[in-house]
């Protein structure tokens, strides 16, 4: 199998993880407040300027791993890596911590954190072979704008696992089956 055919497999994940890292960015842009709690955990800079930064670059590299894929998806995929660091940093030293990854959102890290990041910076590690995931449906407007909706379907089902599994995982630990 080439690394093209495998690059357009990982087309679809890869581009919803850019939507998820841009969205997350957004957020740390225009609320950095949500984030200071896990910055502080890690021993990291909590100053909203320090905040706002990985905001900054969480966009642009997102934005520059939509639009050209390749280069830019290898470096969408160190990006998830570290983010996958700092989860597990942060579930192991301080659980409970708010992650603070979508912004404004109370949900404490969890596992799921940890898997999101490391299936996302595999889906760019494999995207990285190929240019734009935009590019991967070919020209034809009906496939492309098929793609674009199940991207943004994709994209929102993660942000939503990430924002709700805290939750469910403990209401289950205390037997909230019934």
């Amino acid at each position: 199998m080439s690394i093209v055919v495998i690059a357009g497999a990982a087309a679809g994940p890869f581009a919803a993880a850019c939507v998820v890292l841009a969205f997350a960015g957004t957020t740390k842009l225009r609320r950095p407040a949500g984030t200071q709690p896990a910055a502080a955990a890690l021993n990291l800079p909590t100053a909203p300027a320090a905040v706002r930064t990985l905001g900054a670059v969480e966009v642009v590299v997102a934005v520059a791993g939509l639009a050209a894929g390749g280069v830019a998806a290898a470096a969408v995929a160190v990006v998830f890596a570290a983010l996958a660091i700092a989860a597990w940093r942060l579930f192991v030293r301080s659980p409970g911590t708010a992650c603070g990854c979508l912004g404004s959102s109370d949900a404490p890290v969890s596992a799921t954190h940890i898997v999101v990041n490391i299936a996302a910076a595999i889906a760019a590690a494999l995207a990285a072979g190929a240019r734009s995931p935009l590019t991967a449906v070919g020209g034809n407007v009906w496939p492309r704008v098929a793609f674009v909706l199940l991207v943004g379907c994709g994209a929102w089902l993660v942000a939503t696992v990430l924002e709700v599994s805290p939750t469910l995982n403990a209401a289950m630990r205390q037997g909230g089956s019934g």
